[in-house]
């Protein structure tokens, strides 16, 4: 029926013209809403777009051959906040032990706030291998366990500088792991305290 009615039906233009029409009109049709709804969507003007970026501190094009800084520099000696600097190197253990204990000096202050924060943190982590009294005697450790740690009240301890054995708890020393991902910088100074109270408590009970 359609193909007499279109066969009977001359257009006034040319034969390729009209079906040309008959073509491109229901793309028209169909794609004229679409555009509507998406005109409020199109950024015309998108200079900011496609502007230049550069991350802070960074460097990018070029301005009368020289480049363009997003920033100025950091002033030398600068840190992130947060960030530890942590300058010993060596990579043998001993040696890197050795060299934490000469450079690196406890900020935390000896105070009985910072003591009872290390004693809280030893009893929460350090107590299930050094044991309450820092002897080696934790309860994870005998015949078919672990191996007892050395003794905290060792003179070979006794004798270690604050650096020394913060720097153990960092790294990790011989058996003892890395707590540097489970202590924050200034946990493992308080700990350190704490330690320095054990063996004095112990010194001064041996001393009676």
């Amino acid at each position: 029926m359609l193909k007499q009615i279109l066969g009977e039906w001359k257009p006034k233009w040319h034969e390729g013209r009209w079906r040309a029409t008959l073509v491109v009109l229901p793309i028209i049709i169909l794609a004229l809403p679409l555009g509507v709804l998406a005109l409020p969507y199109l950024d015309i003007l998108n200079d900011m777009a496609v502007q230049a970026k550069a991350k802070p501190q960074g460097q990018y094009g070029w301005f009368s051959d020289e480049q363009i800084t997003s920033e100025r520099p950091p002033v030398e000696g600068t840190i992130p906040q947060g960030y530890f600097p942590y300058y010993v190197t060596e990579k043998d253990e001993e040696k890197a032990a050795a060299a934490a204990g000469l450079n690196l000096e406890n900020p935390l202050p000896r105070t009985k706030e910072n003591i009872l924060r290390g004693q809280a943190i030893f009893n929460r982590i350090c107590i299930t291998c050094h044991g309450e009294r820092g002897d080696g005697s934790g309860r994870i450790q005998g015949p078919d366990l672990f191996p007892a740690p050395p003794s905290l009240h060792s003179t070979q301890a006794v004798k270690y500088p604050d650096g020394r054995i913060w720097h153990i708890m960092t790294r990790g020393f011989s058996k003892m792991p890395a707590y540097a991902n489970v202590l924050e910088p200034d946990e493992r100074w308080a700990v350190v305290h704490y330690v320095r109270a054990l063996q004095l408590a112990k010194q001064k009970a041996e001393a009676k």
